[in-house]
């Protein structure tokens, strides 16, 4: 069986992050090499084809290769959809195949469930209790009736949500299907199997009930974060320097040449990449922080992911996304909780997150200055800076800088003769 992995498209909803979503490290692997690595030990010997941008095309064939797979690359010029990723691939394609997103985590279980439940094609859905912007299925026992994709919040055909790990016993049908089809929205694949369906093609359902991880937005890395440092177990290389004065609980990994002085406190489950310098007195919980990370004196980071050679000192960070080379300035603080606790609304456009907990999304090269505080859902633009002591409501789009306007100030003369001690000693007296 073909494995068609899509990951060529781009996160349109995932601003400011600005890493191909697939390739996003999670535990010192980019998210693609834990998926492909997953699918390769519970499905027997897959081949796999990949479709890759221009940009993530070396980056993709690296994972592949370092997991030693079999696989094909083929490459989606434009990020047009998932219809034409396939259609991207269709020399590559015959027989047997299984299409999944590159970047959405799953039980390995799925791909077991979804080949051997019989029919022409096997498509996997998910009941939900709110409402998801993706494809919903209509279903009559074991069978889908139809797909529609994006109905919008109160006109869902079901509370089924369609995940993307799709069985077809013939890829070309399915090539076939996608090359017939033309509609001027973003659901070619979907009215492809709505006309299979009609033709009489047998489209079976399988229900799924394991846990399901999407990356739609920033915030589902956090999600995905605390997924995966679940699955740790406690393991500390012998080349990191942990003092004995500091603290380890929990399931924590400490990565080679990893620094942990004297009263910090790392409560698992934690990841602390390679290089992490954990400093004297700080606090990291159910956190991951990437290679080359410094938590400086005094800092707390919680329930976070911190990208790779980022840095801290006397700073609160909590449930945060920050990608890599993110810097902040002592004292300054991250806010992630309303004091009227409703959920967390994002940004200017005030998208709701569902999250009662959730601070600072930023991009690549971030700067927080001294004393300064971002509020719950605020959003930072990639190399942009918050001046030192301003109170961030609202996003800052990429390359910016917002500083505090001074207001004026009067200077006086001031006679700078004070008590001497044994002036003050004697008063006492």
């Amino acid at each position: 069986m073909k494995i068609i992995v899509l990951a060529g498209g781009e996160g349109k909803r995932m601003w400011p992050i600005q890493t191909d979503k697939c390739l996003i490290p999670f535990l010192g692997q980019p998210l693609l090499y834990h998926n492909l690595k997953q699918i390769k030990e519970h499905v027997e010997t897959p081949e796999f084809v990949i479709v890759a941008n221009l940009q993530s095309k070396e980056k993709v064939s690296n994972i592949a290769q370092d997991l030693g797979l079999n696989f094909q690359i083929s490459i989606q010029n434009e990020p047009k959809g998932m219809a034409d990723a396939i259609l991207s691939a269709k020399d590559l394609i015959d027989g047997e195949i299984l299409v999944i997103n590159a970047e959405d985590v799953l039980e390995q279980g799925i791909f077991k469930m979804v080949s051997e439940a019989g029919g022409d094609v096997v498509v996997p859905g998910l009941q939900v209790k709110h409402y998801f912007p993706g494809g919903y299925l209509r279903v009559d026992g074991d069978k889908v009736q139809g797909i529609v994709e994006k109905p919008g919040e109160g006109n869902e055909p079901s509370d089924m949500v369609k995940l993307v790990a799709d069985y077809f016993k013939d890829g070309k049908k399915l090539v076939e299907y996608l090359e017939k089809i033309v509609t001027e929205k973003d659901d070619q694949y979907e009215v492809a199997l709505g006309q299979m369906i009609k033709d009489g093609v047998e489209v079976k359902f399988a229900k799924y009930d394991g846990i399901w991880f999407p990356l739609k937005y920033p915030w589902h890395i956090l999600d995905i974060t605390a997924y995966l440092l679940s699955k740790l177990e406690q393991k500390i290389s012998p080349t990191a320097q942990v003092s004995d004065k500091a603290i380890i609980e929990g399931d924590v990994v400490i990565e080679e040449g990893v620094k942990v002085f004297e009263g910090a406190v790392i409560k698992g489950p934690c990841y602390i990449g390679k290089n992490c310098i954990v400093g004297n007195n700080s606090m990291v919980r159910e956190s991951d922080l990437e290679e080359g990370c410094v938590t400086g004196f005094s800092s707390d980071i919680t329930r976070s992911y911190i990208g790779a050679n980022s840095w801290f000192h006397t700073n609160y960070v909590g449930d945060s996304v920050l990608e890599e080379d993110f810097g902040m300035g002592s004292g300054a603080v991250i806010a992630n909780l309303r004091l009227d606790n409703k959920t967390v609304l994002a940004g200017n456009d005030h998208q709701e997150t569902g999250r009662s907990k959730l601070g600072l999304v930023a991009g690549k090269g971030g700067r927080i200055g001294v004393n300064a505080s971002t509020m719950p859902g605020v959003r930072v633009g990639v190399g942009s800076l918050v001046g030192p002591g301003v109170v961030l409501k609202r996003d800052l789009a990429e390359n910016k800088k917002i500083v505090l306007k001074e207001e004026s100030f009067e200077v006086k003369d001031y006679d700078s003769a004070h008590t001497s001690y044994d002036q003050f000693r004697d008063k006492l007296k």
